[in-house]
């Protein structure tokens, strides 16, 4: 019996086993690499899959806020246009202080395009009169606009700043007179003397008795009235224009 023979045998058949188990385990392992591959490759796609979605929603949004912003700029251009091109009618009464100086003592302003208006008659209760100023007053109170210096729902401290809140960029003002009284306080607008459009005296078109006039006036002569004559001139401008 050959003895080196049989362990040789032996030896080689625990070889062959040993190397198919080693083939199995790589072949098993690599089929595991394999999968795993697949599985990322499936991720990568789906991966970029999202990616492209993503891509396509930033576009989607990027075109919306674009619109947008179209929207939003048109919006902005209307209304600079509209305020471009915003006007009213203001007409005042005044009163007489220290070197013949000229203070609003009532006041009104209506949109030419809208009937939105605004009314006040200014207190004077820290005015200077002198004596010449004093008669010239209680004449006009008595004679014309019965408002003593005094009365009034504001102070006249307050005309610039309210001057200065509004937003028309032209203003009709009826005389001259009246005109020059407003450039001292908002030069920045173009303040146009309705008498040069050809706007009549305000006993011509004082003839509607269908407007408005303030509380005030009602017990009184409303014609009088500063509110209702802003109205008289605004009829007169509506239709003329």
């Amino acid at each position: 019996m050959n003895v080196f023979g049989s362990s040789q045998y032996s030896e080689t058949n625990k070889f062959i086993s040993n190397l198919e188990q080693s083939i199995k385990s790589f072949s098993s392992k690599l089929d595991k690499l394999q999968n795993l591959l697949e599985e990322n490759h499936k991720s990568v796609q789906i991966q970029e899959e999202q990616i492209e979605a993503i891509q396509f929603t930033c576009v989607q949004i990027a075109e919306h806020m674009t619109r947008g912003e179209i929207s939003l700029q048109s919006i902005k251009e209307s209304i600079e246009g509209q305020a471009i091109m915003s006007s009213a009618i203001l007409d005042m009464q005044c009163v007489l202080g220290v070197n013949n100086k000229y203070m609003i003592k009532e006041m009104s302003i209506v949109d030419t395009e809208t009937w939105a208006t605004q009314h006040w008659i200014f207190k004077h209760s820290k005015s200077m009169e002198d004596n010449k100023s004093r008669k010239t007053n209680k004449w006009l109170e008595r004679n014309y606009h019965q408002l003593p210096i005094e009365y009034g729902d504001i102070e006249y401290e307050e005309l610039g700043k309210i001057l200065n809140s509004l937003k028309f960029t032209r203003i009709y003002i009826k005389g001259e007179q009246k005109k020059q009284v407003l450039m001292e306080y908002i030069p920045h607008v173009a303040l146009i003397n309705i008498e040069d459009l050809g706007c009549p005296r305000l006993d011509q078109i004082c003839d509607d008795e269908t407007l408005p006039c303030c509380i005030f006036h009602m017990k009184y002569n409303p014609k009088q009235c500063k509110f209702y004559k802003v109205f008289a001139i605004r009829k007169w401008f509506v239709n003329n224009s």
